[in-house]
């Protein structure tokens, strides 16, 4: 294989145990490093769009999704860049397309939704249709009576994915990268178990953390590393899932972790200073591949995934001045205000309470599993070969061609890049 691959996956889940225990078992240090990240975040799909960042094969970002560089003059609002893009959105709409928001009641998607709301007339959101399940009415009761349901069309979430949307007519549009903008996921575990973590620190690194607890969107990054260390460590467990398996782990990861997103902050030219940027620059710049392809690749079995992705895939945040402001507006209160969830995405928070002005959903809106989870977990796979099922497939290459692990020849190339890949940072 000699082409980069566009996309690359990762997953300890059941079907692939014996496979990655075998590779790991061949892997150089580089390799087992990245099998323990699988177990720290499974999966591991871990891309730099910028930066130095090493990985066991050679890997490119797809042209769509490649980060801007970073302009510190910006300064739109995040309510003129969310309104810029639901015209554009009208524009398309003008043009005949047809859309189909997957909605979960989420933040990012009811941003999205309330957008559209905002900036489109009555007979453009025809052109409009929700797609949600009852997760999503739990979610947001009080938006979806009022502003979803009667007005719009509805389609079950659980049972349309993204080649049944396309070949009704409709662009999926999806918010899967609102997490990247806004960062604080991987962050919110550490968040809240802060001063847990703080008890199996030295007193010396206690009563420093402690002093520093009110400090995360203002101090260094480095003043918290005992403790970033505390939280990336791999959590060994005798009870069964996808996370332990009798595997031994490097005593070293959670340093190794630490050290290579370090490396890749002091390679790039966006401002990362606090904890609230070095958790926001972790999703940002190394998870947003992720967030932005793993709908065309795992909600889609009929379709090419370069005409899913280049041709009718909408990522709502993905665009060059949402992503300005996101390098722009950090440790300003746009993004969280204190360290919890309740004041996380708050530029979000408030665009939407200005439509639905709900005072609860503004005040109390937690995070909770997203909707795109539970569709791949409950999507109809009956038509699709098990060797060819979402679980098995591994990545795409730089020919959008998807590679399964279950295929004799990616089996071989993973294992070679793997034994050759060395910690390098």
């Amino acid at each position: 294989m000699n082409t980069p691959l566009l996309f690359s996956n990762i997953v300890i889940n059941p079907s692939q145990r014996d496979f990655w225990k075998q590779v790991r078992s061949n892997s150089d240090s580089g390799g087992k490093f990245m099998i323990d990240l699988a177990r720290k975040y499974n999966p591991n799909r871990f891309v730099a769009r910028l930066g130095e960042w090493s990985l066991p094969w050679q890997q490119d970002v797809p042209e769509k999704y490649k980060l801007p560089a970073y302009d510190p003059m910006f300064n739109k609002s995040f309510n003129k860049v969310t309104d810029q893009r639901a015209l554009e959105i009208k524009k398309l709409i003008q043009q005949g397309q047809k859309f189909a928001l997957m909605y979960s009641g989420g933040i990012d998607s009811t941003l999205a939704l309330s957008a559209l709301i905002k900036n489109l007339t009555t007979e453009e959101l025809q052109s409009i249709i929700i797609t949600a399940n009852e997760q999503s009415v739990i979610e947001n009761p009080v938006f979806w009576s009022k502003f979803i349901w009667g007005k719009f069309d509805i389609l079950n979430s659980t049972t349309h994915k993204y080649d049944d949307l396309i070949e009704k007519g409709y662009r999926p549009i999806t918010a899967d990268e609102g997490d990247c903008l806004f960062g604080m996921l991987f962050a919110l575990d550490l968040y809240q178990h802060y001063d847990y973590y703080c008890e199996n620190l030295s007193s010396r690194s206690q009563l420093n953390l402690q002093n520093l607890k009110n400090s995360f969107n203002t101090a260094h990054y480095s003043k918290y590393k005992d403790i970033i260390i505390k939280h990336f460590e791999i959590k060994e467990s005798t009870r069964g899932g996808i996370h332990n398996f009798q595997m031994d782990s490097d005593p070293n990861f959670a340093e190794l972790w630490y050290a290579k997103i370090v490396k890749n902050i002091e390679t790039s030219n966006v401002p990362v200073h606090t904890l609230h940027d070095f958790f926001w620059w972790q999703i940002f710049n190394l998870k947003y591949v992720n967030c932005a392809m793993r709908c065309s690749i795992y909600l889609n079995d009929r379709i090419d995934v370069r005409t899913v992705v280049e041709d009718y895939a909408i990522n709502w945040f993905n665009s060059p001045d949402y992503q300005q402001w996101s390098m722009n507006n950090n440790n300003n209160g746009e993004k969280i205000v204190e360290m919890g969830p309740a004041t996380y995405k708050m530029a979000s928070r408030k665009y939407i309470h200005d439509l639905d002005k709900n005072d609860w959903y503004f005040y109390f809106k937690l995070k909770i599993g997203s909707l795109g989870a539970s569709v791949m977990m409950f999507q109809d796979l009956s038509n699709v070969d098990k060797s060819r099922s979402p679980n098995y497939r591994f990545g795409v290459d730089s020919n959008y061609d998807v590679l399964y692990v279950s295929d004799k020849t990616t089996q071989e190339y993973i294992t070679n890049c793997m034994s050759n890949y060395k910690i390098d940072w």
